[in-house]
């Protein structure tokens, strides 16, 4: 269940872009997803300061033997579409009845539409605010078990699944408890959670506008450019 969400306010460093990378601290690992499935050209991580900073924080709140596994910050507008269309073709082998309206309807779910250059809607990948991760154990670098694979697109991977579902096994029971630890830390310090993943939460962007009634701090992180000029 969502719970009240803490709301921050952000300084002129938290709009600054930071690069993620596993310097940061021994107990946050990168792995860019999206570069590894082929769908980005790009290895490297980016997003807000705001993001890394209440990343850090979040440290706090999870048992020491557990770290932060992080796939996806920010998301150039090109790979928005791109994983956009990699998702409906998703939703099409696990539902085939689905109608073509009702497979885009679905795929929304997953996969915000893309944006243009010049639009005022931001996706919350593109905005830098928005953070795909999940735990992992420190002792072995060996991934929770949450249930469900990063980007399934079924009920499982909706955040309050095995919140909901009535009786669970013992190994539900210990997802479950997985799911809550990494939510209650994140939300802790001001991320907000996204009801159909369990492993995507904003900050400052639409999403996170939605359901703090803020409105969205952040817009495109590079503005029109899809990724710095001086990262290869």
């Amino acid at each position: 269940m969502q719970t009240t969400p803490l709301i921050r306010t952000f300084s002129d460093a938290d709009f600054e872009p930071i690069e993620f990378n596993n310097q940061i601290h021994p107990r946050i690992k990168i792995h860019p997803m999206y570069f590894e499935l082929g769908l980005s050209p790009y290895s490297q991580i980016f997003g807000r300061r705001a993001v890394l900073n209440g990343l850090l924080e979040s440290l706090d709140y999870l048992p020491p033997e557990y770290g932060f596994l992080v796939w996806d910050v920010y998301r150039p507008r090109a790979v928005q579409s791109r994983l956009f269309d990699w998702m409906r073709e998703e939703v099409r082998k696990k539902f085939p009845e689905l109608s073509e309206q009702q497979n885009y309807e679905e795929t929304r779910k997953f996969v915000l539409l893309p944006s243009k250059v010049g639009e005022e809607y931001c996706a919350p990948h593109l905005s830098g605010g928005a953070i795909d991760l999940t735990l992992f154990d420190i002792s072995n670098s060996v991934e929770l078990d949450m249930g469900t694979p990063f980007d399934d697109c079924t009920e499982r991977a909706h955040s309050n699944y095995f919140d909901l579902k009535k009786p669970l096994t013992f190994e539900e029971e210990n997802i479950k408890k997985n799911r809550n630890i990494l939510r209650g830390a994140m939300e802790k310090v001001g991320f907000v959670s996204y009801q159909y993943e369990w492993w995507h939460f904003d900050m400052g962007d639409i999403l996170w506008s939605q359901i703090t009634g803020c409105p969205a701090a952040f817009g495109a992180l590079f503005g029109d450019e899809e990724w710095p000029v001086d990262v290869k």
